[in-house]
């Protein structure tokens, strides 16, 4: 059976062969074909004789080269071969195509960084990768504990002379994410998405809830694909105990541009409905948030983000203005594949005050710090979690505080990009 190399090969030197009428001055020989084939079997043979070509001048022929290699060896282990195309591409006048190579590659410690800046220009070095139609998504299940499971899914009374109640608890997790890029054009492209998580208690209290969340709508590329404008539909539901406990339904925008180096900017709004399937709680909420993700190399990312919100109600003491600040890191750590990770949310809600001045204010946060290694199967990886949670009220408030710790351990399968 032919592999993929011997293929690749096959068409390329088919179409050198049957092109030769038409420009039989310029066109290589079988023997200079052969040679292509043969340096193009390894990226050190590769780069060799594109830089041989680009010195006497034949930009189109180290393009061809470089082009032939990358569809051998696509991966990440190529990136300095990909920087040289995109160098050779911008020497050619197609700063566009260089850019798209630029954006795919992960080593920010390439030697050849250098020649892609000086031929293709700093605008380049942030511009996304045009990627076309494609699905990605995590999924995930396992068991947690933790020490205040009752506290962390209940709001409780402040009472002189009666205790708090507290309860631990193992639960059984699962949760899900997908995404997709379809209709991809060099003008925008359509995008669809949904997630899932749910928990259900095996001991502890009995406080089992789903949450899960569709969104879909269209992209559209500006500034030559630097910049992207998003503007869709999404619905939640959340269910409490088996019973419906809250619908939003809504519209997002968002808008991401580059920032220098390796990073992104992006600010996004949300507006919903929300319907408790209580009138007291019903109402619209609307949030806004900054954004910034980093990838400083293939093997790390970070983001870390500050969002405000505001909620209306039929009792007007329900609705609330919050503040929240947030952010994430993970980075690979061995050559085999282990990870470890981090990510923290702290947000801070000011209720409205009721007629007779009480005023509440609440303060809530959630740390994770997480280790994860691969295992046999490619996407598959094993992962171990130590957690905090924490709520706190003001002075004026009626209601307890809440700390609790845990513990996570799941089964992790990733695809796509």
């Amino acid at each position: 059976m032919i592999g993929i190399r011997g293929l690749v090969s096959a068409v390329v030197a088919i179409g050198l062969i049957l092109s030769a009428g038409a420009a039989a001055a310029q066109d290589p020989g079988e023997a200079e074909i052969e040679a292509l084939i043969t340096a193009t079997e390894s990226d050190a043979g590769t780069m060799t004789l594109a830089r041989r070509q680009v010195a006497s001048g034949d930009l189109t022929g180290a393009a061809t080269t470089l082009e032939r290699s990358l569809l051998l060896r696509p991966g990440p282990e190529s990136d300095h071969v990909r920087l040289y195309y995109a160098s050779v591409l911008c020497r050619l006048g197609d700063p566009r195509r260089g850019a798209y190579q630029i954006a795919n590659v992960h080593d920010t410690d390439a030697p050849e960084w250098a020649e892609a800046r000086q031929a293709c220009g700093g605008e380049a070095m942030s511009t996304p990768a045009p990627r076309g139609d494609g699905v990605s998504g995590l999924f995930s299940i396992g068991t947690t504990y933790d020490s205040d499971a009752y506290g962390a899914t209940t709001i409780q009374f402040e009472a002189a002379g009666l205790p708090a109640v507290s309860e631990d608890g193992v639960s059984l997790v699962a949760a899900g994410m997908i995404d997709a890029r379809f209709s991809s054009r060099e003008s925008g492209h359509g995008y669809a998405g949904a997630s899932l998580r749910g928990t259900y208690f095996l001991s502890g209290p009995e406080i089992d809830y789903l949450i899960g969340t569709v969104r879909a709508g269209y992209a559209v590329h500006l500034g030559g694909g630097t910049r992207e404008l998003q503007f869709g539909g999404l619905a939640r539901q959340s269910y409490l105990k088996g019973d419906s406990f809250l619908t939003e339904l809504g519209a997002q925008v968002a808008y991401t541009f580059p920032s220098e180096g390796r990073g992104r900017w992006t600010v996004q709004a949300e507006a919903v409905d929300q319907d408790y399937g209580a009138a007291s709680r019903d109402g619209g909420r609307f949030d806004l948030a900054l954004i910034y993700r980093g990838t400083p190399s293939r093997d790390r990312a970070w983001m870390a983000g500050a969002a405000f919100e505001v909620k209306g109600a039929g009792e007007d003491y329900l609705g609330y203005r919050g503040l929240r600040m947030f952010a994430a890191t993970e980075a690979v750590v061995s050559r085999d594949g282990v990870y470890v990770g981090a990510s923290g949310v702290v947000r801070f809600t000011d209720f409205n005050d009721t007629l007779s001045g009480f005023d509440r204010h609440e303060t809530r946060t959630h740390l994770r710090a997480v280790v994860g290694m691969p295992l046999a199967r490619d996407g598959w990886f094993a992962e171990a979690a130590i957690t905090y949670s924490g709520r706190w009220n003001n002075e004026a408030s009626i209601f307890r505080d809440f700390n609790s710790t845990g513990a996570e351990l799941r089964l992790v399968y990733r695809f796509g990009e």
